[in-house]
């Protein structure tokens, strides 16, 4: 009786228990909607907080607090929110229709293919379901260069804003075919009438700029940009756009009045007096930009501590650099935490990264992060260091929450396509270049990236395109023109090359005029015109650097034609006239070592080698001239000096690696290119050097996942010995699929190297395809009999056997 009793009481004590946690579950959530109704939103997300403290799973709640960071701008917090939402509740068609839109405002195509689909699943008739499954088709359509898709895709946005005008979603679709197809007037009547609907919406404003700016509506252009700050005043790139457009028609002191008008006005902003700063030191000089922030800094601006760090950033540019990263520390241990410490500190951790203390900046990274894990400018920083250390999809993930915030962030947008050329993946490397060119409103950094990146890909008129859209606001960019110069040389389109030229000519300062210089001589080279190309160096000649630059193409050009009596008459003569200059003696034993007076032209790299230790150029003659005469200890040791005298030296470490990489000693070689890529992770040679040697040089799976992380980025570059790399190292972890369809170009592309040969038949045997296995293990045998037996030999005789037996 006893036992019963106290089990009755224990279970009503614990129904009590329950009754009273949902009740209060139930008066936070009440109240948190009251507060949402009152518009007190903090608040009210502290009593959702509330909710999920009794119950982690209380779905209103959920979808309430995600609708609430999603309307106040917490894109962040929202997104994550609704993901909690859908994970718990995969029925929640709000959550799931949330989550796509989301996605597709930060370009995470992936997510938007995901949760696209389950809304789908859930409603689908629902238009905003329907428009963002169209928008994902119509970017597939556009990755795949599917007409057809693109069509059908484009055909149903129509459809779907003609019943809902309000579709922002497929309005963009609509728009990006009719700026494809360069139908600008019909691109500028869908712009306004998508402005129309959402008169907010910056990404609309933009492309709307981009298509004025091909219209030629000059004074439109101005409009706009005047309305854009107003509209959206915390933009500081709006304003840089407008002084572009100035700077474009000449009109220099206008933009100067309009920045100093901005930076004096009241309540003063300090991001106006930033921007102010930073044109008078680009227009005028640091000294001059230094002094005026002084007068400035006198006044008792806003956020004066972040302007006293700006003097000190110039000072550190000026070379003062110690004294600066002083001054700034002082700022740091004088505050609170605040958001103006922050940005101090990041400053000041990009100081200690361009002084090689990348421990310090990494540190003071961190503690921003620690207080205010959403800080864009600390975060960009950690990515760019993500990207570097391959961990290309970290590095993507906090480049989305980067872009959550700040949507049109050019340069987010910049290390967003680092991080996924990284990762292999080109088409989405080139799209964020593009987003990157709208947002910074063809900035010419943006602008010329994107337009390298086109060029690589023969894609020359879109490249055109986009650098004379960026010319249009900066006519006298000297990089700028130098782009536009190569596509016209690529194309042959010799009127254009010219008006290039003359238009660097007009520029009248010294890296204008050799880039016109340059031009010149490849287009003479280019049209045959050889008589006129040896005159027009020859003029060069007596102008100091340039002119031994133009007597060297003088004498590569005589050698070209197998002229080498012409080449060492002209550089003795050009020796004779300039008879202490090292280039001049450099010129004279090039060519004497091609002329065969070996003897001559050893004594004398030897002698600049003396002279000029630090001088990569006449050691690695040296190391050549050895290396021809099959000298290998010799060649090893012009190496080895140099490096004595530079240690770091890129080129000759480059050269050690490959000395031990001959001579067997692949551990050796890989600790060199493992220091190379330290300090120069973006060169495409030195990571498929590693990456090769990692995947051929070790057997343990550490070293092939880290070969994996450097070789992604290869994936599609279209370069034999990288398709070899990548596809070798997808063979080796089981991929070989992915081998297969890097290693035959590779194979295609190297067809006298036995390794490649060899990496193809093992793909082919893995597969089970063995007739074609077969017969390319016999191509390896036919290949290696041109030079030395490979070590791999015994093993492709023993294949050939196999399949000979299996097939007969």
């Amino acid at each position: 009786m006893i036992k019963t009793t106290f089990l009755a009481l224990a279970t009503a004590g614990l129904l009590s228990f329950c009754d009273n946690a949902e009740e209060r579950v139930d008066r936070h959530y009440k109240s948190g909607l009251e507060l949402l109704e009152e518009g007190d939103v903090d608040r009210a997300l502290v009593e959702f907080r509330n909710v999920f403290k009794l119950d982690g799973q209380h779905r209103e709640a959920r979808l309430k607090y995600a609708e609430a960071e999603r309307a106040r701008g917490n894109i962040r917090e929202a997104y994550g929110q609704y993901l909690r939402l859908v994970e718990q509740y995969p029925d929640s068609l709000p959550g799931q229709r949330a989550l796509a839109e989301l996605a597709l405002q930060t370009n995470n195509w992936e997510a938007a293919r995901k949760h696209g689909a389950a809304a789908a699943e859930l409603a689908p008739e629902d238009r905003l379901v329907q428009a963002v499954n169209t928008a994902v088709t119509y970017r597939d359509g556009l990755a795949a260069n599917d007409t057809s898709a693109l069509r059908e895709a484009v055909t149903k946005a129509q459809a779907l804003v003609s019943e809902n005008p309000d579709l922002l979603v497929v309005q963009k679709v609509i728009i990006d075919d009719l700026v494809r197809a360069q139908d600008w007037a019909a691109a500028l009547s869908a712009i306004d009438a998508a402005l129309g609907q959402a008169p907010d919406n910056q990404e609309l404003y933009t492309i709307r700029l981009g298509v004025l700016n091909q219209l030629g509506e000059t004074r439109e252009i101005r409009a706009q940009l005047e309305e854009m700050i107003t509209r959206f005043p915390d933009d500081a790139s709006v304003p840089a756009t407008l002084v572009r457009w100035y700077m474009s028609q000449g009109d220099t002191e206008a933009a100067e009045g309009f920045l100093k008008q901005r930076a004096e006005q009241e309540p003063r902003n300090v991001d106006d007096i930033v921007i102010y700063i930073g044109f008078l030191a680009e227009v005028h000089g640091r000294e001059v930009a230094s002094a005026e922030l002084d007068r400035i800094v006198a006044s008792d601006p806003p956020e004066r501590e972040r302007l006293i760090a700006l003097g000190a950033g110039f000072r550190f540019d000026l070379g003062d650099r110690d004294a600066a990263i002083a001054e700034m520390e002082a700022l740091i241990k004088g505050s609170e935490p605040s958001d103006a410490r922050r940005s101090i500190m990041v400053m000041l951790a990009r100081m200690l990264e361009a002084t090689d203390n990348r421990v310090g900046a990494r540190a003071l990274v961190e503690q921003v992060l620690e207080e205010d894990n959403s800080q864009t400018e600390a975060m960009k920083m950690r990515a760019a260091w993500l990207i570097e250390s391959d961990l290309a999809d970290e590095a993507i993930v906090t480049l989305r929450s980067v872009l959550g915030q700040a949507p049109n962030d050019a340069q987010a947008m910049t290390l967003m396509a680092q991080a996924h050329e990284r990762a292999g993946n080109r088409d989405l490397m080139a799209e964020m270049l593009s987003r990157a060119v709208e947002a910074s409103r063809n900035a010419p950094d943006e602008s010329l990236r994107y337009a390298r990146h086109l060029i690589s890909e023969e894609s020359l008129r879109t490249a055109e395109t986009v650098l004379i859209n960026a010319l249009r606001l900066a006519p006298d960019n000297t990089a700028l023109l130098s782009g536009l110069g190569e596509i016209y040389m690529r194309e042959q389109d010799w009127p254009r090359v010219t008006q290039v030229i003359e238009t660097l000519r007009r520029q009248d300062n010294a890296p204008a005029e050799g880039i016109a210089n340059e031009l010149t001589a490849r287009q003479l080279a280019a049209q045959d015109r050889e008589g006129e190309l040896l005159s027009f160096l020859d003029s060069l000649a007596s102008e100091g650097a340039q002119g031994m630059g133009a007597a060297a193409t003088i004498v590569r050009t005589r050698l070209a034609q197998g002229d080498t009596e012409g080449a060492l008459h002209y550089a003795r003569e050009t020796l004779e006239a300039n008879p202490g200059d090292l280039n001049a003696r450099f010129l004279m034993a090039s060519v004497q070592a091609v002329a065969g007076e070996t003897l001559a032209a050893e004594a004398a790299f030897r002698d600049l080698a003396k002279e000029s230790p630090q001088d990569q150029r006449f050691w690695l003659a040296l190391y050549n001239i050895h290396a021809v005469q099959e000298n290998a200890q010799a060649a090893r040791q012009a190496i080895l000096d140099g490096l004595a005298a530079s240690p770091e030296n890129l080129r000759l470490n480059w050269a050690l690696a490959g000395i031990l990489e001959s001579e067997g000693d692949l551990q050796g070689a890989i600790d060199i290119y493992e220091r190379l890529y330290a300090d120069n992770s973006n060169n495409l040679i030195i990571s498929n050097n590693l990456a090769s040697l990692l995947a051929t040089g070790k057997e343990d799976a550490e070293s092939l996942e880290r070969a994996h992380d450097i070789a992604r980025r290869l994936r599609d570059r279209g370069v034999p010995a990288f398709q070899d790399t990548y596809g070798w190292i997808a063979f080796r972890r089981g991929d070989f699929g992915a081998a297969l369809a890097a290693l035959e170009p590779a194979a295609a592309g190297l067809p006298e190297d036995p390794t490649v040969q060899y990496h193809l038949a093992r793909t082919y045997a893995a597969l089970e395809r063995d007739t074609e296995a077969l017969a390319q293990f016999r191509k390896v045998v036919e290949v290696a009999e041109n030079g030395p037996a490979p070590a791999f030999m015994e093993e492709v005789k023993g294949e050939i056997d196999r399949l000979s037996a299996r097939i007969e």
